[in-house]
């Protein structure tokens, strides 16, 4: 009971400019609870609140203002009045498990003083009066029915009363128990006024059932009593009984099921050891056979051994009676190693270890330690009897003596002679032989042992007599506590309800007591008679009275008899029978009612109780009483014995004044030296004790942080709770990232302000730079025009001088004029000369022209290099020619220019002369300025250099930040389900490209009976091409459609239902899809199976139409979970969600199921199981290229060597192994990959360094490889050794010089570095690339590690699986070769390239080089991984087949020769732009068709021989290069290595990997993101330097086609005859659009209620047309659908052919839907194209149809041509306009037109731009707002620069400008990807893969957002306000993919456009 506690508020008037103050709020979050047991309730006391000044906070619980603290009173100072009341919080004996408080009542009393506004009703009735928490999630109000006028309140614990906090569901006695049973918040409300000043809480109590309870004697309706299953205890079984643990499931807090929140009870799991554990946690207690652990799995302390294989043995370390081994550990060559405990050392801990002495393996022997004293011993270790090795002039066993008048110190014992103390103690020592020679013979000696005796016994009395104390006061309190009277009230009223329920029990009682009792009475009177007749009978014959005779006996008797026999005694024997039975249960009941009732015998049994403590309270009071009396006597004693203490302490005193008085001199310099001795000697122990504890507390925390470190790694997930909450962890994850990009925006900032104004003050130079340069040219121009080479210093005379020399130059110039005139009449000879070579050269290029056609037809190759010989010569003679002419010329142009200068030195004057004098003073002049102003800017260049340097180190820390955060980000994993209404879908914005690949991994388990469900679709916005996984018939389905069609495969593994709480770890499946081209893959694996990583199961493929394989996905499609897009349903069969998804990644990201932009219910569930293999030998884990394992050594010192041990496979040529660096040192230990060679390095410093190298190449990705590496760190003989041992290679090296190895608590890594790393000043050093491969084995130091639990890591999978490997990087000047393939009658082979060579060799199958080739022909520096084909017999040849794939000047060059010659296909266009391309080649018998983008370029026909083009049975199959001894050039059209990028082979409808190459050099396998940059800048060299833009596309209009859907009205109306669409019909048309919806046309008529359409849409990418009949009462109709993909912007043909009843369509001549039809149909007339007018209804009978998009040709109908408009018919043209010839995705801005997004946009705080343009302009608007208050924001081409433009409206504007050194670079008529942002006063822009660029706004107070202003795109109209921009002109070219703020929005659906041409980008 909680008595009273009151609340105080004042309120104060604020000071005239302090600032106003409400206590803050502390928000704290009511998840802080723990398990109690079940307690009584007396809470004494009251809590009193007032307001004053204070610092008191205020909590936030539940969106209440909670009074800080559960106890005392409350005093808070305010200002301000409070919006809202205040509630008090009830302290912890409220909390916890109340179950039996069910039904019962929370009672309190509360008043509020003060205050004159009270709050609302509505207000109030918002707050509740009590808010009760219980477990987690149920937040319980209580609202009164009326305020009470007293405060005293009756609050019942009852769902009826109680409502959900802000959700209308109604409270159900389930939720109520589960939030008693674990109360964690009990609030009630305070304050009703906003001013209140003061408020009290008092007598507050809950009620709570006990069994047989004194305080109360209410019955306790509703509190359960269950009779529990043998796992559960408690009232209502809610606590795990004995040998049972409290199990929850994994986010428990979060689950829809609340009876979740209480958990269920499991059997401990202690393998049979032990039958108790903790209930909450389940850690295992009293484990049995020498076992321990958290569930008895391991040995215990000093027993060694597996308990699951066998019984755990004894250590003998080195005996079992003497074991001194902490644990012990079983070994292959030695039984057990021991692990001795501190002190001891040995292979079986016999051996005291170095600071401890004794005999351990002696019997009854153990260690001990040495405890030399530090400073007086030479070391800390000591002999075996435990002497010390002292230092000289020191003794002791511990070294801790000296001699006399010496002290120990840091040197050693010191002398105290120093001139001072040495006086003193000569002084002391005479008074001692002073005082020893006094006669005391007469004087009594001190009494010191008497006076130490009564001490001790006064402390020992004293002791006792304040216990004696302590227990009278015990006593008197329980006396006082023991309220008597209470238990005697209450007993009491017990009695008198007793006796007020027998008095209503008595009267029926009584009255059926006395009828029992009256119908007994009759049965005795009756029984009696009998007896008295059969005794009277008896006793009758045995002698005749004189009254009675016998025969008058008889008469009477048989009369009697006959009488008896008359009378009928069946009824009353019934009656009687009956009521004997009532009788008898009433009697039963009355004596069970007795027996049963519980509450005498309590009260019974609780009074002899009282009684019994009454007694045992006598007893101890008469204890008590003897002990007082007992203490009393002591008392007087101890009075004797102080009276004769007191009188010797008197005469002790009177002696001790008289010494005193002798010796008063002595003593005060005995006491001062006693004092400086005291002052030394405790400073001394306290630094003594001080660096002993000092050393102590380091060891012990450096031991502790070791354990402490060892125990977080090994067992972290071993002492955690299952139940253990995931959202807190999402939600310290969120606040650590939160926190980390806070430090990057902090850090950030700066270094971007500063890149900011380093680039104005270089620009500033740069300027100033160059106006120098040119003052200083001009002053020296100047001079050297004044100044000749004569050396005279009058300037006069060098003018005087320069006439005479210019005089005599006028002479000369006129002789080189006459030369120059013969010069020109040589040089029209020459011309003429040059004109006739010119002639010539032509004449023979347009023969070398014919020759080489010819070469290539017909002449054979010995003929065609003679002819290039030809061509060499006569190029070179060319060449010379064209050198002479230019000597030619270069001779007349300095003619030229000498004679211009002659004639102007021939009009020098005086007064030119002192023009060059002032000229000269000035340029001097100038000259000196410009130096001085040159050394001011060096100076400030240097300096800026310097910050530049800092700014740029931060920067890459600032990246390394960022993408280590990221890789943090993407290991977030949250499971995903649906919600109770079995509701989930969600949208993912991954970041996705155009690929002609995609890898789609998830993990899934279900849970319930679904059949189907719609895992993941993944879509493009613009075309078909489409993606989806589902669940059919509980099989796995991936339907996936690159542009040719869909296609499907299915699992055969059927998927089995989970447990409801998806806890069985064998039901979860690892789903895994692959697509290459047209090639799909799925496989489906059971997670935790038995095998290895070849066992997974089967994978399921198959291939859609060839020459489809480019997925258009771009960054702003969308990834669905559990949903698609409208016009994607009717391509899939589920359409929701269903189950548990766990992870999910797209190509290798993981996609965070947290980081969703949209979603819809939605819940979760249990955590997956990944794919786990159980296998017998070690299970390895795989490295993806891009990860590491990062861990710590924990060793406190340097030891004495250093080893790694580890197992690899892979085929990288350059990787990282093993790293563990000591950068402070510069040393490091170093295992790594070069060239394929396993490369060992230890560097102890820059001049020492330990190398090995394996002799093998070992990257051929077959079998494991075991690298052992180990160093010796001390030097022994002026060297160390080091050993490397890799597979069956074993070497040993040596190193000389060098200091010790140093690595200990530094990080080591396997596999890679992590993006903290310093790259920079290690990359030269070390080989840092991340492993792409196997790992396992992995050990440090003689310690195994785990890369998944101990430490960080990132990239790395559970297992190591051999996924198929598709790109290889090529530098130019490797290969790979792998198995060939033949090319059959019917075949496809095709991959996807990317270079920027024009020339290259791409692939090559061929037979060439399979003669005689073995393994050790081949060169040194190529890997082998198979073995090499059979040689040819002799005589034997192959065939000549080959086929090649080459780039020659960038155009593709296909060749194929089946044996009958060679066939070339070449595409027309160029693909080595550095962008990925894919081409396919189909075989079609002897047709070959190749594709390039999945658009057909070219076609040929092979020979009749041709049919079958052979390939080798072994290798044969070259990619990026051929072998040095392979001559290629006859079968190639360049044999020149591929720098650059190669992927995704698919030959024959199958994936070919670069997993098991035959052999390969120099190349990247796997790893085509690695390529250095070097690799693709082949074109560099080639191209020219673009010197204009380029030239517009030539807009070439389609003849007689329409463009529809550039206007909201977009439609032609054709009028038709009535019969034209009646019976028979045929209409076709061509149409080419990339919107995957629209209408090509329509016809409805309306006729009595009865409708009738015809119509033609694009729908999802498909052609349907519809004839429909509608009326009132039926609705009929029919539809032909034709295959998708139609929408990919080529024309498209259909025919719509009606005849009868069947009606057939045809796409591009080809019959794909044939279905019945109406035999006649009315469709009026009028005929709608593109789309229904919007002043026309829609037919009832047909959907939503929306605009054509895109181009209509060729319309006939009835083989009639329909040419649009013509003049005959009345056709009515809206919205409709001219069509391009040629096309691609993009929106065409001819110059006069722009768009609108959004007439009311708001930028904010925050914009984020994505678009991509192509323009052939240097100068034009991309983008702009401005609003009338003079902020806007603009992206345009300024002068061929992208500038990015914001001004926040106070005339600053800011900007960031990315512009290239060719200002004509983004006007080249090619596409150019824009990235945009703004954030608050910064920019940020990005063109392409160009340096990024970055704006600050140089006043960081401007706070003005941009708001409710036009978004313009690609121009302005006349009356649009410019804002920042600088050119008017509106932008020429094409525009798309516009993305804002992470929305993409198309064209149509913008606020309005003006002359722009959807999707119409024209191209050549």
């Amino acid at each position: 009971m909680l008595h009273r506690r009151v609340l105080t508020i004042e309120y104060r008037q604020p000071v005239p400019g302090e600032r106003t103050y409400r206590p803050p709020i502390v928000v704290v979050r009511p998840w802080n609870t723990q398990e109690i047991c079940y307690i009584n309730l007396a809470l004494p006391g009251e809590r009193i609140l007032s307001f004053e000044d204070g610092e008191t906070r205020l909590n936030v619980t539940n969106q209440l203002h909670v009074i800080p603290g559960t106890e005392g009173d409350v005093n808070i100072g305010s200002s301000l009045l409070f919006d809202a009341p205040l509630y008090w919080q009830l302290p912890r004996e409220f909390m916890r498990d109340k179950v039996r408080s069910y039904n019962g009542h929370l009672r309190f009393r509360i008043h509020s003083e003060g205050g004159s506004r009270n709050f609302p009703d509505q207000i109030l009735q918002t707050y509740p009066l009590v808010s009760m928490q219980g477990n987690w999630q149920l937040v319980l109000e209580y609202y009164p029915p009326a305020l009470s006028p007293d405060g005293q309140y009756e609050v019942k614990l009852h769902e009826d009363y109680w409502r959900l906090k802000n959700e209308p569901k109604i409270v159900t006695r389930e939720m109520m128990m589960i939030a008693l049973q674990n109360i964690q918040h009990i609030l009630i409300r305070a304050t009703h006024a906003a001013d209140a000043t003061r408020a009290t809480l008092r007598d507050v109590t809950m009620d709570i059932a006990a069994e047989g309870s004194p305080v109360s004697s209410r019955i306790a309706l509703g509190v359960e009593q269950c009779v529990c299953p043998t796992n559960y205890s408690g009232y209502s079984c809610q606590n795990p009984n004995f040998g049972y643990y409290r199990w929850h499931k994994k986010n428990y807090i979060q689950s829809r099921i609340i009876i979740d929140l209480v958990g269920e009870s499991r059997p401990c799991q202690c393998h049979g050891r032990s039958e108790i554990c903790d209930a909450e946690t389940g850690v295992c207690k009293n484990c049995r056979d020498n076992t321990m652990g958290d569930h008895c799995e391991v040995c215990a302390t000093g027993y060694y051994g597996d308990p699951a294989v066998g019984r755990c043995k004894p250590c003998a370390c080195p005996s079992r009676e003497q074991n001194f081994a902490e644990t012990c550990q079983a070994d292959r060559f030695a039984e057990y190693i021991c692990h001795c405990r501190t002190g001891y050392t040995g292979d079986k801990c016999d051996r005291c270890d170095h600071g401890y002495y004794g005999q351990p393996a002696e019997p009854g022997g153990f260690c001990q330690p040495c405890d030399c004293d530090p400073f007086g011993s030479i070391h800390e270790g000591c002999d075996t009897d435990g002497m010390c090795t002292c230092k000289e002039g020191i003794t002791g066993r511990d070294c801790s003596q000296c001699a006399p008048r010496h002290v120990t110190s840091e040197t050693g014992c010191k002398s105290c002679e120093d001139g001072c103390v040495n006086i003193l103690l000569d002084e002391l020592e005479e008074m001692i032989r002073a005082v020893t020679s006094i006669n005391v013979t007469g004087y009594i000696s001190a009494p010191w042992p008497s006076i130490r005796e009564i001490q001790n016994v006064t402390k020992i009395l004293r002791s006792e007599l304040n216990q004696y104390h302590s227990n009278v006061d015990a006593s008197q309190e329980l006396v006082v506590e023991f309220d008597l009277d209470y238990y005697a009230r209450d007993l009491l009223r017990r009695a008198e309800h007793l006796e007020v329920t027998a008095r209503e029990t008595y009267p029926p009682t009584a009255k059926i007591n006395l009828e029992a009792q009256s119908v007994l009475d009759l049965l005795e009177s009756l029984y009696s008679q009998i007896d008295e007749t059969i005794a009277y009978l008896k006793n009758y014959a045995i002698g005749e009275t004189p009254n009675i005779s016998v025969g008058g006996a008889l008469m009477e008797a048989e009369k009697i008899l006959k009488e008896i026999q008359m009378r009928d005694f069946t009824k009353f024997g019934d009656d009687a029978e009956t009521e004997l039975s009532k009788a008898k249960a009433l009697l039963d009941r009355i004596m069970k009612m007795d027996q049963e009732n519980p509450v005498i015998e309590a009260i019974q049994l609780h009074m002899k109780d009282i009684e019994s403590k009454l007694n045992d309270l006598l007893e101890k009071i008469k204890a008590a009483n003897r002990e007082t009396n007992e203490a009393a006597l002591l008392n007087e004693v101890n009075s004797k014995r102080l009276s004769r203490v007191k009188e010797h302490s008197l005469e002790i005193k009177n002696t001790r004044q008289m010494i005193d008085d002798q010796n008063f001199n002595s003593s005060q310099l005995l006491r001062e030296a006693n004092r400086n001795l005291i002052n030394t000697r405790i400073n001394y122990d306290d630094l003594s004790s001080m660096l002993v504890d000092l050393k102590n507390g380091s060891n012990y925390l450096e031991e502790f942080e070791g354990i402490l470190w060892r125990l977080n790694i090994e067992y972290k997930d071993k002492y955690v709770k299952r139940a253990h909450d995931h959202a807190m962890n999402l939600m310290r994850e969120s606040i650590r990232l939160e926190s980390l990009f806070n430090k990057t925006r902090d850090v950030a900032d700066g270094p971007l302000r500063a890149a900011q104004a380093y680039q104005r003050i270089v620009d500033a130079l740069l300027s100033a730079e160059k106006a120098a340069k040119n003052a200083s040219l001009a002053a020296e121009t100047a001079f050297k025009v004044a100044y000749s080479d004569v050396r005279d210093e009058s300037l006069v005379h060098r003018a005087t001088l320069s006439l005479h020399k210019s005089e005599e130059l006028h002479s000369k110039g006129e002789e080189l004029k006459m030369t120059v005139g013969q010069q020109f009449v040589e040089l029209d000879n020459q011309r003429s000369a040059l004109g006739t070579a010119k002639g010539i050269l032509d004449v023979t290029d347009d023969r070398l022209n014919a020759l080489n056609t010819l070469m290539d037809t017909q002449l054979t190759s010995n003929i065609s290099i003679e002819i290039q010989e030809s061509v060499d010569r006569t190029e070179t003679a060319h060449a010379n020619i064209q050198k002479t002419l230019g000597h030619a010329i270069t001779i007349h142009t300095n003619l030229t220019i000498i004679r211009e200068h002659a004639q102007e030195l021939s009009r020098i004057d005086a007064s030119l002369l002192n023009e060059i004098r002032e000229t000269i003073s000035a340029g001097e002049g100038h000259t000196v300025k410009g130096m001085r102003l040159a050394n001011n800017l060096r100076k400030t260049v240097d300096r800026i250099e310097n910050r530049s340097t800092d700014l740029r180190e931060r920067i890459e820390a600032l990246k390394r930040k960022i993408k280590q955060t990221r890789q943090y980000a993407s290991s977030i994993r949250v499971s995903l389900t649906t919600n109770s209404s079995g509701i989930c879908t969600r949208k993912y914005r991954p970041a996705l490209q155009p690929s002609t690949t995609t890898n789609i991994m998830l993990t899934y388990a279900i849970s319930n009976l679904e059949e189907n469900a719609l895992l993941v679709y993944l879509g493009s916005y613009n075309t078909s091409d489409f993606m989806a996984v589902e669940m059919v018939n509980r099989r796995i389905e991936f339907t996936w459609d690159a542009g040719g069609g869909a296609q499907r495969i299915t699992h055969p593994l059927k998927i089995l239902t989970n447990t409801p709480q998806v806890s069985d770890d064998t039901r979860w499946y690892h789903i895994s899809i692959n697509r290459v081209g047209n090639i799909g893959q799925l496989s489906v694996t059971p997670t935790n199976i038995e095998g290895s990583i070849k066992d997974l199961g089967i994978v399921v493929s198959n291939a859609s139409t060839a020459g489809f394989s480019k997925m258009d996905l771009q960054p702003s499609d969308t990834l669905w979970v559990g949903g698609a897009p409208s016009r994607a349903q009717s391509l899939l069969k589920a359409s929701k969600f269903a189950g548990c998804l766990h992870t999910l990644s797209v190509d290798g990201e993981n996609v965070g199921l947290w980081n969703f932009t949209k979603s819809e219910g939605c819940g979760a569930c249990n955590e997956g199981e990944e794919l786990v293999l159980r296998q017998a030998d070690e299970i390895a884990v795989g490295f993806n290229g891009k990860g590491y394992f990062k861990g710590t050594n924990r060793i406190r010192r340097p030891r004495e060597y250093y080893s790694a041990v580890l197992s690899f496979k892979t085929l990288d040529e350059d990787a990282l192994l093993f790293l563990a660096v000591n950068q402070a040192k510069n040393q490091y230990f170093s295992i790594a990959l070069d060239n394929g060679h396993v490369v060992y390095t230890v560097q102890f410093d820059h001049q020492t360094r330990l190398v090995m190298k394996s002799s093998k190449q070992l990257n051929n990705n077959i079998d494991m490889i075991q690298i052992q590496a180990i160093v010796q760190n001390k030097d022994k003989a002026g060297a160390r050794m080091g050993r490397l041992v890799v597979g069956d290679q074993d070497q040993l090296g040596t190193v000389k010089g060098g200091p010790d190895l140093d690595l200990s608590y530094v990080p080591y890594y396997f596999g890679g570095v992590d993006p903290e790393f310093d790259r920079e000043r290690w990359g030269t050093e070390l080989v840092l690339r991340s492993l792409l491969g196997c790992m396992g084995g992995l050990s440090v130091l003689d310690e195994g590690k785990n890369p998944l639990t101990d430490g960080q890591y990132y990239g790395i999978e559970q297992f190591c699986s051999e996924k198929p490997l598709n790109d290889v990087g090529f530098l130019g000047q490797g290969f790979v070769e792998l198995q060939s393939h033949v090319l059959k009658r019917d075949s496809n082979f095709g991959f996807t390239f990317q270079t920027m060579e024009s020339d290259a060799l791409l692939m090559l199958s061929t037979f060439v080089g399979q003669d005689n080739e073995t393994e050790g022909d081949m060169p040194t520096t190529t890997t082998t991984t198979t073995s090499t084909p059979t040689p040819l017999q002799p005589g034997q040849e192959h065939p000549p087949d080959y086929y090649s794939v080459s780039l020659v000047e960038g155009h593709l060059d296909i060749r194929l020769d089946g044996g009958t010659g060679s066939h070339r296909i070449m595409s027309s266009a160029k693909y080595n732009d550095g962008y990925l391309h894919s081409f396919f080649v189909i075989k079609e018998n002897r047709r070959v068709t190749l594709k390039v983008d999945d658009r057909e370029v070219n076609a040929t026909r092979l020979d009749r021989g041709s049919q079958v083009v052979s390939g080798p049975d072994t290798g044969g199959l070259y990619f990026g290069g051929v072998p040095e001894e392979i001559d290629a050039v006859t079968m190639v059209g360049s044999s020149r290595a591929l720098k650059g990028c190669i992927r995704d082979i698919i030959v024959n409808n199958e994936v070919v990997s670069f997993s098991r190459p035959v052999r390969f050099k120099d190349v990247y396998i796997g790893r085509c993101a690695d390529l250095p940059p070097t690799a693709m800048q082949g074109m560099e060299g080639d191209m020219k330097e673009i010197d204009s833009c380029q030239p517009p596309t030539q807009h070439t209009v389609e003849y007689k086609a329409l463009k529809f859907g550039d206007q909201l009205d977009s439609y032609v109306m054709v009028p038709l005859n009535p019969k034209t669409l009646n019976k028979n019909f045929n209409v076709s048309f061509e149409f080419r659009t990339y919107y995957p919806d629209g209408l090509f046309f329509i016809a409805s008529n309306t006729r009595k209620k009865r409708t009738q359409t015809i119509s033609a849409q694009l729908r999802n990418g498909r052609v349907i047309v519809s004839l429909k009949k509608h009326s009132k009462k039926t609705s009929k109709g029919t539809e032909a659908v034709s295959n998708p993909g139609l929408n990919n912007g080529q024309w498209r043909k259909v025919m719509i052919e009606k005849v009868r009843k069947r009606l057939r369509l045809f796409v591009d001549n080809q019959l794909v839907k044939k279905v019945k039809a109406p035999r006649k149909l009315n469709v009026g007339r009028e005929l709608f194209l593109g789309s229904l007018p919007s002043n026309v209804a829609r037919p009832n009978n047909i959907q939503e149809t929306e605009t054509l998009r895109g181009c209509l040709r060729n319309l006939k109908i009835n083989a009639e041509e329909f040419e649009i408009p013509n003049n005959r018919r009345r056709d009515r043209i809206v919205g409709v306009g001219q069509c391009f010839a040629s096309v691609q995705p993009g929106s065409y801005f001819p110059g006069d037109a722009y768009a609108i997004y959004s007439d009311d946009f708001n930028v904010g705080s925050l914009l984020e731009l994505r678009l991509e343009f192509r323009t052939w302009e240097l100068n034009g608007i991309i983008l702009s707002i401005a609003d009338p208050r003079g902020t806007s924001l603009s992206l345009e081409l300024m002068n061929g620069a992208v500038v990015l433009s914001v001004d926040m409206g106070v005339g600053h504007s800011f900007s960031a400008r990315v512009g290239l050194r060719n200002k004509f670079s983004f006007c080249d008529n090619m596409w150019h990807t824009v990235k945009a942002s703004y954030i608050k006063d910064s920019l940020s822009l990005r063109v392409d893969n160009y340096r990024e660029a970055y704006g600050f706004n140089g006043s960081s107070n401007d706070k003005t957002t941009i708001t409710g202003a036009p978004l313009y795109i690609g121009g302005l109209p006349d009356a649009a306000l410019p804002g920042t921009l600088t050119s008017q002109e509106n932008f020429k070219g094409c525009i798309r993919n516009i993305v804002l703020n992470s929305e993409r929005r198309d064209w149509t659906d913008m606020y309005r456009l003006q002359n722009v041409l959807l999707n119409a980008c024209p191209v050549q």
